[in-house]
């Protein structure tokens, strides 16, 4: 089961070790147990103001199956200060069914425990959660693969029926194609999946809740992996849009989770490509920490 929430707890360092290939010992290294859950890297992205709709254009580079539990959280946030994450599983949880349903999407939110904040897609669930605080949130079994994918959190209609004034927010993924030689973001393409909605109250009552600025991206390991060598790869280029436009800056790091690993995921690295405007995720497997954490453009 999930347990990002925790992952903020992470001190961060504010180098990079040197590259992990010209050490000695690179295999007894990658043989270390871990204890979990314990996160590799974090994307610090600052809009600089806030927006109705955020968006990732996300280029799955390396497929990890789903032998590991892996979480790519694409945001951890907040919607007119009331927390939220979502983001990408290789296992989603399903409570009802005790068990993984596989690859798919969740967005979960921790202002209510109330199931009336949650509207669900055809063939999506619902959790409401007590084990890392009390929360609620939606899942979506979703097959994604190698490709490229935009997911959408976009505020839609007032939400009536929470008590308070509020407003639903919903996400979404499509598939897209590269947008060619030319500059540009990919093209939507294919059917565009609908993967729940939550409520969110408003800070102002006559003003409809925005999505604030800054959010972390995460990628964290939460279930079957005893070793840093037993985590498969994962890559992954992004790039957040906040009401269509790319985030001007941010921040790479790599945290020191603090459930007894003590130090940095070793096989994991992220750097910002200024050619492509993308910051790139390499995670598992026999990855190099080979880039420095820091700030970025």
């Amino acid at each position: 089961m999930k347990r990002g929430l925790r992952s903020l707890l992470g001190r961060v360092v504010g180098a990079s070790p040197s590259p992990l290939s010209e050490r000695p010992g690179r295999i007894r290294e990658l043989d270390q147990e871990i204890r979990l859950p314990v996160a590799g890297i974090y994307v610090r992205w600052n809009l600089e103001t806030s927006v109705a709709t955020l968006e990732w254009d996300l280029k799955v580079v390396a497929d990890p199956t789903s032998s590991v539990g892996i979480y790519l959280a694409l945001a951890q946030g907040s919607i007119d200060g009331s927390t939220f994450y979502l983001g990408l599983q290789t296992d989603v949880w399903d409570p009802g069914r005790l068990r993984g349903a596989g690859k798919g999407l969740l967005f979960s939110t921790w202002w209510t425990f109330d199931a009336g904040a949650t509207r669900l897609a055809p063939g999506g669930f619902r959790e409401l959660g007590t084990h890392e605080g009390r929360f609620v949130g939606v899942r979506q079994p979703y097959p994604w693969v190698v490709g490229d994918y935009r997911v959408t959190l976009a505020r839609s209609e007032p939400a009536a029926q929470v008590g308070a004034p509020a407003d639903w927010f919903d996400l979404y993924i499509q598939p897209t194609v590269p947008p060619g030689t030319g500059p540009g973001r990919p093209e939507l393409a294919g059917l565009r999946t609908w993967i729940g909605g939550l409520a969110f109250p408003r800070r102002h009552g006559s003003m409809p809740a925005l999505i604030d600025e800054a959010s972390t991206t995460f990628m964290e390991v939460y279930s079957r992996a005893r070793r840093w060598g037993d985590i498969p790869r994962w890559d992954v280029d992004l790039m957040a849009y906040g009401d269509g436009q790319p985030c001007p800056r941010g921040v790479t790091e790599y945290p020191v989770f603090p459930f007894g690993n003590n130090r940095p995921m070793p096989n994991a690295n992220a750097r910002y490509d200024l050619t492509n405007d993308v910051v790139q995720l390499r995670y598992g497997d026999s990855t190099n920490r080979v880039d420095p954490a820091g700030r970025w453009p």
